[in-house]
């Protein structure tokens, strides 16, 4: 049986061989070959494509992609990023399974992606907090100017999901819904609970709170360009914007005993239909 010292040495050579071979492994590991095929299978599996300038490692199992870009077929940007920090659970690997943990600096805020995959199941929390809807730049193709903080997170299962919003400080300027414009509105408070099953979009609670005007949402749709709308929308405005925009209130007959005018929306979602 070897003695004390020789355990001791054989010990260290042990911890020597693996530290260099972790060294060599990290320096030499080819992250562009990996940065190539992670871009081609999102681009065959999914109907965006990916854009990663770099992939950089900070420990075996942590890296770090840099200037990430998510974008349409057609070109549009949908989602960029200056870094996105990554973490792959080795023990899930081991398994067959895909286990990665995503953080990023994004419009100003943070988002967190973690996915988890199994047999016959994938599970996906999204974790967004202090983002700028103001920066992103598809509402300023879309002509929308509106600006404040979006947050909350949202879970989904297979084809499952449910999720919570908040906006604080939204504003929206110069808005134009088919044709008619739309006053300047700002509201202090907003809240959305939401659960999707398959492609139907179901509105558990949709509030927004501001000093000229209050709106509360419930109702689902279905999330195709020919998806149905059923939607039941209460609008509660200020006296001041009651008597401005006397014309437009005038049309909703409909009115409970806490003031909200209510009326709904049907047809779908490509061609709304508001029945007063």
């Amino acid at each position: 049986m070897p003695d004390k010292k020789t355990l001791i040495r054989w010990l260290l050579f042990t911890v020597y061989f693996v530290t260099v071979f972790m060294v060599f492994l990290l320096l030499l590991f080819p992250f562009d070959r990996v940065r190539t095929k992670l871009e081609s299978e999102v681009r065959l599996r999914t109907p965006v494509e990916l854009s990663v300038a770099r992939i950089s490692p900070r420990f075996f199992n942590r890296f770090v992609l840099s200037d990430v870009v998510v974008s349409a077929k057609g070109g549009k940007v949908l989602f960029e990023s200056p870094s996105v920090r990554t973490t792959v659970s080795l023990f899930s690997a081991l398994r067959g399974r895909l286990s990665l943990d995503m953080k990023g600096q994004s419009y100003g805020g943070v988002l967190l992606v973690k996915t988890r995959q199994g047999p016959g199941r994938q599970n996906l929390l999204v974790d967004a907090d202090g983002l700028d809807i103001g920066s992103y730049a598809m509402l300023k193709d879309f002509g929308l100017k509106l600006s404040g903080k979006l947050g909350g997170n949202f879970e989904m299962t297979g084809d499952v999901g449910k999720g919570r919003l908040w906006l604080k400080g939204l504003t929206s300027r110069e808005l134009k819904i088919k044709g008619f414009s739309i006053p300047d509105l700002d509201f202090e408070q907003c809240w959305l609970e939401a659960e999707l099953k398959g492609d139907r979009l179901t509105i558990k609670k949709m509030e927004l709170d501001g000093k000229e005007l209050k709106v509360r949402c419930l109702g689902d749709l279905v999330l195709r360009d020919r998806g149905t709308l059923n939607l039941s929308v209460k609008l509660k405005p200020s006296e001041r914007l009651a008597t401005e925009q006397a014309g437009i209130f005038s049309l909703l007959t409909n009115k409970d005993a806490d003031g909200f005018y209510q009326f709904s929306l049907g047809g779908t979602v490509s061609d709304p239909l508001p029945r007063l």
